[in-house]
């Protein structure tokens, strides 16, 4: 699904998941990581929540797996939940140890999970217009 509120496409792309849900971090990730675990892309993605201009991704990644180079769609930050991952962008890494977070650089970047790891990204995403005619 694809919609300029929520330009982010592939595996990344929100669900149709109630906006109103709380969602369990934890369990969710024990569950991701079980699916990334048999998997072959090295990685389990679910959007857990979104509202305009704001998606919240939780990432699950089994030791060495992660996301290739990318650009960030927006401004960024990850936050690991649990395990450790590298965020690399260019000559620069940062080690993030559960508990920690960082902004994601403007540039091209990876993510290399060091164990079974869990993180939570954090997109801005540009709001749309406002139809001609209203009042914001």
């Amino acid at each position: 699904m694809t919609d300029p509120a929520h330009p982010v496409t592939g595996d990344l792309a929100p669900t149709e998941d109630d906006a109103s849900s709380v969602v369990d971090l934890q369990a969710e990730g024990v569950r991701l990581l079980e699916l990334a675990r048999s998997g072959d892309r090295g990685r389990a993605v679910r959007s857990v929540m979104r509202q305009p201009g704001q998606n919240a991704i939780l990432l699950a990644f089994p030791a060495g797996g992660g996301l290739p180079g990318h650009d960030a769609p927006g401004p960024a930050s990850l936050l690991c939940l649990s395990g450790s991952v590298v965020l690399a962008a260019g000559e620069d890494e940062w080690r993030l140890p559960a508990g920690s977070a960082h902004v994601i650089p403007p540039v091209r970047h990876e993510v290399r999970a060091e164990v079974d790891s869990v993180c939570l990204l954090t997109v801005s995403l540009p709001l749309p217009a406002d139809p001609p005619g209203t009042v914001s």
